[in-house]
């Protein structure tokens, strides 16, 4: 028996050969894409090797020999090592920016320096996002650079790589489907030169071609490389995080409601994943983080995990769900400041996909129902009518997210729909764009439903006021330059009027004692500034208050088959005092307040005071 390891190419020429020869063995790949063969002949089957070029033979060496020319093939081509996809991922997602991708490959590398490309990269990878967290393996793990490559996967790029390679091009034509095998030697635009055994042939590029592989450094999706050294040949686990858009969460409430009760039956909080990031991921670990990335920095971290939420049974108009019906509740945790959920189960979610898994599910939680007419900022004069249009009744309902009332788990802030109960039992959506903020564990909330009650109104009017008038100045008489009125009458002295008759004076100063300043413009001036000085120098008068007082009506009509209790919210002017009232006002500030109204069933109560403030 003789043995040998024949390098031969692809084909099934050779290989038909060999098994027509008696070759035993399974054919393994190299590096270069030629297939090695371990072939165990006889002395009658020594004619193979005569048919096989002396090129493509290489005599069995030593072990050690063979892996010394694997090691220093490895180290001088640089060989490539795909890994196509990771064996584990865990997806942080946040409300709002780039999510973090944390995942483990397993690749089996050879000793020395090597590459491997990661591939199956979303599309929306953030480029200057990769860091590996840890490696192990067999030996030491050094890192070197890494490079990153978009997507390239195309004919013509498969073309290109291919030259030097098998390829089989494919003819429809009308007598049939027509193969040309080959190896591919150039490409000429959109002509290929193929050389077979008839010699060299110049074809168009087909539509539809086969190769052996997809070459390497050829990806349908981004990929990274990175060129590490291996102390030993093995497997090696790389643990690595980047991040990527396209992944978004977003949570959604439904809230079963039954007035009768005065119970939220079921309450549910369903997140909508959505992918749109050009990857696929494949049983996944979700976590939601209840927070924006906007600094392209991923959180890490699990909280110690939340008690178990018992639900008890469902009310008599409830949906019929049990408890096992839905997933467990995410566990719920901590990043700094931030609140992450964990979902119990992993998810697989391919590109352009989006799911709902269940976040919370909780039962029969107590709520406190309150009726309560808006505060309003003026009322108007009129009479009362039995037929004026009325205003709305809203409904706000309250609740605490704490173990007694069966939640106790933080909820993260987002939409709420609200359904209630007709007739038959049920439930119909009656509010559907509501909003809460997130609501710590042990805080009490509120929904405020936007639709306000059909059977439950109220009205608002002025019944009678007064206001004090304004006070009316005193006319002040003009008074002319030099201080006098113009009526006001001299006496002129001389000039042949004896006895000192009187004259009008038209305006004229009063004689004076002469001097060197009178009747000069200085004295005028000097005389205007003293006038003008003292009429600032007088007080000014205070006015009189003012105030204004009214009485208001309330009315509540409460057309319903049972008792009914409002609360009325009031606006008052600053500073105001109470003349009267018919009910208690609970103050909330200084000019606000409620009253709290029970009205009877098909019964309106009227709630009416008088106030009085200073209005100047």
């Amino acid at each position: 028996m003789v043995a040998g390891v024949v390098r031969c190419q692809f084909g099934t020429r050779v290989r038909r050969r060999c098994y027509e020869a008696g070759v035993s063995g399974f054919p393994r790949v190299d590096r270069h894409g030629l297939q090695l063969l371990q072939v165990t002949t006889s002395l009658r089957n020594r004619k193979l090797n005569r048919q096989i070029p002396a090129e493509w033979r290489r005599p069995l060496a030593s072990k050690e020999k063979y892996k010394h020319m694997s090691k220093q093939t490895s180290q001088n081509d640089g060989q490539v090592v795909r890994s196509e996809k990771p064996t584990s991922v865990e997806l942080t997602i946040y409300q709002g920016g780039d999510a973090v991708v944390h995942e483990t490959r397993s690749v089996d590398l050879p000793e020395g320096k090597v590459t491997i490309q990661l591939e199956g990269l979303p599309a929306s990878f953030v480029e200057d996002s990769f860091e590996v967290s840890d490696v192990s393996g067999p030996g030491a793990f050094k890192l070197g650079p890494d490079s990153f490559q978009p997507a390239n996967l195309s004919s013509q790029a498969l073309l290109a790589k291919a030259v030097g390679h098998k390829i089989t091009l494919l003819e429809q034509t009308a007598q049939g489907l027509i193969r040309t095998t080959g190896t591919l030697r150039f490409v000429l635009g959109n002509q290929l030169v193929i050389e077979d055994a008839n010699g060299i042939q110049v074809l168009p590029t087909p539509p539809k071609f086969e190769l052996e592989s997809i070459p390497d450094g050829l990806s349908a999706t981004p990929a990274l490389s990175l060129e590490p050294t291996t102390a030993k040949s093995g497997v090696y686990l790389l643990n690595s995080m980047y991040e990527t858009g396209g992944l978004s969460w977003a949570p959604r409430y439904a809230v079963f409601y039954d007035d009768k009760t005065g119970l939220v039956t079921k309450l549910r909080c369903r997140v909508k994943l959505t992918n749109n990031t050009g990857a696929n991921y494949d049983d996944a670990v979700m976590k939601l983080l209840a927070a924006h990335n906007t600094s392209r920095s991923g959180g890490r971290g699990r909280g110690a995990r939340s008690a178990g939420l018992e639900m008890a049974s469902a009310a008599p108009m409830a949906a019929s769900f049990s408890a096992e019906a839905y997933s467990d509740n995410a566990e719920v945790g901590s990043v700094g400041e931030q609140k992450i959920y964990i979902l119990p189960d992993k998810l697989s979610i391919k590109n352009g996909e989006t799911k709902r898994p269940y976040l919370v599910v909780a039962r029969d939680v107590p709520v406190k129902a309150e009726l309560y007419v808006p505060a309003a900022y003026g009322y108007q004069l009129r009479a009362a009518k039995e037929d004026d249009q009325k205003l709305p009744v809203f409904v706000r309902l309250r609740l605490r997210n704490d173990a007694e009332s069966n939640l106790g788990s933080a909820l993260p802030g987002g939409e709420v729909a609200v359904f209630q109960p007709d007739s038959t039992g049920k439930y119909q959506k009656t509010d559907p764009q509501l909003y809460i903020g997130a609501v710590a564990k042990g805080e009490a909330f509120k929904l405020e439903l936007s639709t306000p009650s059909s059977d439950v109104k109220a009205s608002r009017r002025l019944v009678s006021f007064h206001q004090d008038p304004e006070e009316k100045e005193p006319e002040t008489p003009v008074t002319p330059e030099g201080g006098l009125d113009e009526t006001h009458e001299v006496m002129v002295e001389g000039g042949g009027f004896e006895g000192g008759v009187r004259a009008p004076s038209f305006g004229m100063r009063p004689a004076v004692q002469g001097g060197p300043g009178v009747g000069t413009p200085g004295e005028h001036a000097r005389r205007r500034q003293e006038v003008a000085e003292g009429a600032g120098k007088k007080a000014k008068k205070e006015p009189k208050p003012r105030f204004r007082q009214e009485q208001r009506e309330i009315t509540v009509y409460n057309f319903k088959d049972r008792d009914v209790q409002v609360q009325v919210q009031e606006t008052l002017p600053h500073g105001f005092s109470w003349l009267d009232k018919t009910h208690e006002l609970v103050a909330d500030s200084e000019n606000s307040g409620v009253f709290t109204v029970d009205v009877p069933a098909g019964k309106s109560v009227t709630v009416g005071y008088g106030i009085r403030w200073k209005i100047n």
